[in-house]
């Protein structure tokens, strides 16, 4: 999470604190995707579902950027906090009991299975979520390095000169929304898988300010 928050606040200067919004997402579509429960209709494995929480994480940092264009500093930071507790709000409501669990939350979510062997044990996890860390530092070193990293940083730095300098503000936001959310829809399905359980009070603003301290 704070290798994907470091891409929207630490090289696009867009101070996101709803990312807690995205590690739910990630975590729930986990859940719904292979929990051998009642709310479970799909009985995907762990890595078929894993592309599919990235994506819907990323999709949903998509539609959270497509409002806040124009926004800046304290006001971004509001209506993505507002973001944050909107999905929290509406995972804890009767409008999606039937379909992810309502304040009961998501159970019997499966370990996964590495060449089937389920990795049950802690040790065993590990080496999963150090993979994913290790992914996730090399595609944003790699990022930073690139031509969309230098204009992340140049919108950083100043938007009106990066603007006149070319720089398309629209794309370049949305890529650091989208990729940034992507990350934390990636650690949200590993604590969905690690505990098997999840429920709507896992993902309370303390996270959201959390991952900000942590970076």
């Amino acid at each position: 999470m704070g290798l994907g928050l470091n891409i929207v606040v630490g090289f696009a200067g867009l101070l996101d604190l709803g990312y807690v919004a995205f590690f739910a997402i990630g975590a729930y579509t986990m859940a719904v995707l292979t929990s051998e429960g009642p709310l479970g209709i799909f009985g995907l494995s762990f890595w078929a579902a894993l592309p599919i929480c990235v994506g819907m994480a990323a999709l949903a940092g998509i539609v959270l950027g497509i409002p806040v264009l124009r926004m800046r500093g304290d006001y971004l930071a509001i209506v993505t906090l507002g973001f944050g507790e909107i999905i929290r709000i509406l995972a804890l409501s009767d409008l999606l009991k039937p379909f992810i669990g309502g304040a009961q939350g998501v159970l019997k979510i499966p370990k996964p299975s590495f060449f089937g062997t389920a990795l049950i044990q802690p040790g065993q996890f590990y080496y999963i979520i150090l993979g994913g860390c290790l992914l996730a530092w090399f595609v944003s070193y790699r990022l930073s390095e690139s031509r969309l990293g230098r204009q992340w940083m140049a919108l950083r730095e100043d938007e009106d000169v990066a603007e006149a300098m070319g720089i398309r503000l629209v794309t370049t936001k949305l890529l650091a929304f989208g990729i940034g959310a992507a990350f934390s829809g990636l650690a949200g399905a590993f604590f969905a898988s690690k505990l098997t359980s999840i429920f709507p009070h896992s993902y309370k603003l303390e996270i959201s300010i959390n991952v900000p301290c942590l970076i």
